[in-house]
């Protein structure tokens, strides 16, 4: 899936990856060697064995990626990424026993928690692809902060610095755009074009302390304050009436930032950037358009676009126009590489009017909350679905999972918890890739989401294993039955897998809450216990009750 402003991160395939392992255990650390080399992965590793061994590779080598084993017999994972805040992913590895200790380290940045027994290369591949293109889409998101604070903090007051020359005279020797635009002045001695500025200068040198005053000067209201040094004085020159208008523009702009970082609806953000419009240039009407309005809005042409999707894909064309119907001007608002269109400013004007071209600062503020938006929105996505399948992740079926568990909850619905685990993927994905793995885990997920409909869960925690919350049943025996009859139906029918059909069946354990355990760990050991008892007595699709053990 692509969108706006993304750059694709590289193909996990296709890179050389520079991989540190640290881990006091050397066969753990050969193995994942292994797991690496398996999964097709061109990777070069390295190994330490304690923490602070790891800290020092870690700044030398400065890898692509880090396997992190949770203890180490000088720190423990908590304290490596206290310590040495690396900026690559970290994937933190644990054993079953020590899961929900170490899930701190999530808080600490790491990117991804995993289970030791449950690791295999084709989840290890996964997770690497997964954590590589998440630090990449973080990384885009902090440059464009970083740009976003540099347009900020950027100023149009005037700066000048003068100093006594032999003569007892003035010279310019320093001043910026701003101050040449005000006062025209040239970098050199300073004659009495500006009387004004002159009296000023003299009365602070010989006062010794600022001083400043307003004047009338080319059409502009000015306030010059001038503070006197040991080598020269150093003046400010600020518009007072634009000041009041820029006061106003960063009102306007305060206001846009905080519903955006209040994450308010994008709708809400849209009409403070039209307050925003309208107080750049007073009197006038502005309008913002973005999302569905830009995909219908009838003069989009007019921009030199035509409307299919948004964000519109092959916008370097795309240009302001005039639009006479309306009696406004459309200012496009592109992303950075202008390969989509974004949305479009509408500013009222007359035929006769060129394009305000004040408004540039706000079209790349709107550019960046728009394309930020949907970088939002895709993480927030990403953090909670599974990248192959869409369907949820680990961390979303254990947060609804814990919320089903609730006392509450539990109260008006029991719920039985479901661990699956596909019989004969491994021959797939050896046959076929990894390709054909993907194309026959993508189909078997659409299934299980069709035969367990909301407000079931169904969701993939790695691999080939997927997990099931259902609240809606009463009696267990008869859960058992359907379950069992939802699978059968599901798996039943060959996939279709590179041009052939392929047959997979299941194992599946289920427990219940709180009939067998009332606690999410303790339930889900229960299912999984329950699976791979089916699992060793051949794989048959059925399901097993799980007992109290």
């Amino acid at each position: 899936m692509s969108f706006a402003g993304f750059i694709p991160p590289r193909t996990i395939q296709d890179t050389p990856l520079t991989v540190l392992i640290v881990d006091d255990n050397p066969d753990d650390a050969a193995h994942y060697m292994h797991l690496l080399r398996r999964a097709g992965l061109n990777a070069t590793c390295h190994h330490a064995e304690l923490g602070e061994q790891g800290a020092q590779l870690l700044q030398l080598l400065k890898p692509d990626c880090v396997l992190l084993d949770f203890h180490l017999p000088d720190m423990d994972a908590q304290d490596f990424l206290a310590q040495c805040r690396p900026d690559m992913p970290v994937l933190v590895i644990t054993g079953s026993a020590e899961h929900t200790v170490a899930a701190g380290v999530l808080q600490l940045g790491a990117s991804q928690l995993l289970h030791k027994r449950t690791l295999d290369a084709e989840s290890l591949r996964t997770h690497l692809a997964d954590s590589l293109r998440d630090h990449s889409l973080k990384r885009q998101l902090r440059a464009q902060r970083e740009r976003m604070q540099a347009v900020l903090d950027s100023t149009t007051q005037g700066m000048l610095f003068l100093q006594r020359d032999a003569g007892a005279g003035w010279l310019v020797a320093f001043q910026n755009p701003a101050a040449h635009t005000m006062l025209s002045l040239s970098t050199g001695p300073l004659g009495d074009e500006v009387p004004e500025l002159l009296a000023l200068l003299n009365r602070a040198a010989q006062q010794g302390h600022a001083s400043c005053l307003e004047m009338r000067w080319q059409g502009r209201r000015l306030r010059l304050d001038c503070v006197p040094g040991a080598d020269g004085c150093t003046v400010t020159v600020r518009d007072v009436e634009e000041d009041h208008r820029r006061a106003d523009i960063e009102r306007a702009r305060h206001e846009v930032l905080q519903r955006f970082v209040e994450a308010r609806p994008l709708p809400e953000i849209l009409r403070a950037v039209r307050d925003l419009l309208q107080a750049t240039l007073p009197g006038r009407r502005g309008e913002v358009l973005a999302g569905p309005l830009l995909l219908t809005w009838p003069y989009l042409s007019a921009l030199g676009v035509t409307a299919e999707r948004y964000p519109l894909v092959g916008a370097r064309s795309a240009r302001s126009a005039f639009v006479p119907d309306i009696g406004r001007w459309a200012i496009p608002v592109l992303s950075p590489d202008a390969e989509h269109l974004l949305g479009a400013l509408l500013v009222s004007a007359d035929a006769t009017e060129a394009c305000p071209a004040c408004l540039d600062d706000v079209v790349s503020l709107t550019a960046l909350l728009l394309m930020q938006a949907q970088d939002r929105e895709h993480l927030e996505r990403q953090a909670w679905r599974d990248a192959l399948t869409e369907l949820p992740n680990r961390p979303a079926f254990l947060a609804a999972l814990s919320r089903a568990l609730e006392p509450d909850a539990l109260a008006v619905h029991p719920c039985a918890v479901g661990v699956l685990d596909l019989d004969g993927f491994k021959k797939v994905n050896d046959t076929h890739g990894h390709a054909g793995g993907d194309a026959l885990l993508t189909q078997v997920a659409r299934r299980l989401r069709n035969a367990f409909p909301a407000p079931d869960v169904v969701a993939r925690v790695g691999g080939d294993e997927f997990t099931l919350l259902l609240t809606t049943w009463t009696d267990p025996l008869a859960l058992e039955r359907d379950v069992r009859r939802r699978l059968r139906l599901a798996l039943v029918e060959p996939f279709q897998v590179q041009g052939e059909f392929v047959t997979v069946r299941a194992s599946a354990g289920l427990a219940l809450a709180p009939a067998h355990a009332a606690s999410l760990d303790r339930l889900l050991h229960l299912a999984d216990r329950a699976m791979y008892r089916v699992k060793h007595r051949g794989g048959e699709l059925e399901l097993a009750l799980s007992e109290l053990e």
